[in-house]
């Protein structure tokens, strides 16, 4: 029987199939057989046991991956190794004859395979939030772009704080998913060390192919591409690359959180400044319809951190050749970020196709907030004239705020202005600042066609 734990974590599902059981299975398989054909490229082995290898290694994996109960068994396998490599060798050595069971994994470890493995899902899963978070950027772009000028409620600490516009708001929400997207990490990682991280079995089999057997298996793994760079060093406690990795899925996952925390609070009847077309109802009470999207979104926000919080100490923990349990506590965290990361990436990206804002409500809530929003504005320019308790008299709502101040300037030596330009003060558009030039910089800053 089949056990998952998707129900406990709803929309996870959108980024499962990427990285469960079944995919790590897989990429062992690839790893395997990359090795195999390496030797042979490198003339360690023959055709025939190249292809008598790979070809048990396929049949076990496409067997593992099949049968829900046969990848139960291995996982119960692994339990005596500490991982389900030591288990899938055996499934395929099975099939095997002596010679050609010699050539699979001829002198890797578990680990080599493991991270090589990790490497393989890293890498498609990262490809995926890059390709997922341009996207995004994109469509944050536009509704920037259609809201330049729609006037709405600056808020500090939850709290009216001045002017702004909805175009800006969202002009910063993709300059943080460009700015994740920028930060994407390398991910073509491969190791090969051996035993101890010496290479020592590889060299004694390989002599002066060793070098020939590394770079073909690179090749195999990450492509031609490979054999122009130099063959990595083994990397069995040096971690650093997981957690690099892990902080990006964090990231992926923790900008996605962000930005719907606002949608969220704009959804709220009583705010009622954005809208979501796409929601979900509620069990009890039909009158709902609540933004889900948001809320797995949110939710997502608050597992990522302890998981990324493992994968730090894990790192930390990383002592001599080969870590004693902190390797094997990185596996779990650092998948389930992933899922997080693919799942948030997929939500945000509905959510934001589903966004769309209604000014009439921001306008609303922009002049309900009072003339007070405005107190910096006139302690800029009158500040030398009033004093605090007059400004405060004047934005206590206890009367027309451009009368106040008119005849509070008239009581002070200096000019009054006519009525129409007192009026104009406690006008949005008079107290934007560069709110249009920082929005219009974001968004050339993250448009990939700017020079």
């Amino acid at each position: 029987m089949s056990r998952t734990r998707l129900l406990f974590a709803p929309g996870d599902l959108r980024g499962a199939d990427s990285v469960d059981d079944a995919a790590l299975v897989g990429a062992i398989g690839e790893v395997e057989s990359a090795w195999v054909t390496a030797q042979a490229s490198a003339g360690l082995v023959s055709a025939d046991t190249r292809t008598a290898a790979t070809g048990a290694v396929d049949a076990v994996t496409w067997e593992l991956q099949a049968d829900a109960e046969a990848l139960a068994g291995l996982a119960a396998d692994a339990e005596s190794g500490g991982n389900p490599v030591i288990p899938f060798l055996t499934r395929v050595r099975a099939r095997l004859t002596p010679e050609a069971g010699r050539a699979l994994h001829r002198g890797l470890t578990s680990q080599d395979v493991m991270d090589s493995a990790l490497g393989l899902l890293v890498t498609r899963t990262i490809a995926e939030t890059r390709a997922r978070l341009d996207v995004i950027t994109e469509a944050l772009r536009s509704l920037s772009e259609a809201h330049a000028d729609t006037l709405c409620l600056a808020r500090t600490l939850t709290q009216p704080a001045l002017p702004t516009t909805f175009g800006l708001r969202v002009a910063t929400w993709a300059a943080e998913v460009a700015e994740v997207a920028a930060l994407t990490p390398r991910s073509d990682a491969v190791q090969v060390g051996g035993a101890a991280g010496t290479r020592a079995a590889i060299r004694e089999f390989a002599g002066d192919r060793t070098e020939a057997l590394l770079r073909e298996f690179e090749v195999q793994l990450r492509g031609p591409d490979a054999a122009l760079s130099p063959t990595p060093v083994p990397w069995h406690t040096d971690r650093v690359r997981v957690l690099t990795w892990a902080t990006h899925f964090t990231q992926c996952v923790g900008v996605g959180s962000s930005i719907a925390r606002n949608v969220l609070i704009g959804t709220r009847p009583e705010v009622g400044e954005l809208a979501l077309a796409a929601t979900g109802g509620s069990s009890a009470m039909p009158q709902k319809t609540n933004p889900t999207v948001a809320v797995l979104l949110h939710r997502n926000g608050m597992r990522a951190p302890g998981l990324l919080a493992t994968v730090a100490t894990t790192g930390a923990e990383a002592v001599e050749e080969r870590s004693d349990g902190a390797w094997h506590a990185e596996w779990p965290a650092l998948s389930a970020l992933m899922v997080l990361a693919l799942s948030s990436l997929a939500l945000l990206e509905e959510m934001v196709a589903g966004l769309s804002a209604r000014p009439k409500a921001m306008r609303r809530n922009l002049d309900a907030a009072g003339p007070g929003i405005y107190g910096e504005k006139l302690t800029i320019v009158f500040g030398d004239r009033l004093s605090k308790d007059a400004i405060t008299e004047i934005l206590s709502g206890s009367g027309d705020p451009a009368e106040l101040l008119g005849a509070a300037l008239a009581a002070t030596p200096g000019p009054v202005p006519d009525p129409a330009e007192l009026e104009g003060y406690f006008a949005p558009s008079s107290y934007l600042g560069e709110a249009e030039g920082i929005r219009e910089t974001i968004i050339r800053t993250t448009d990939p066609t700017t020079p």
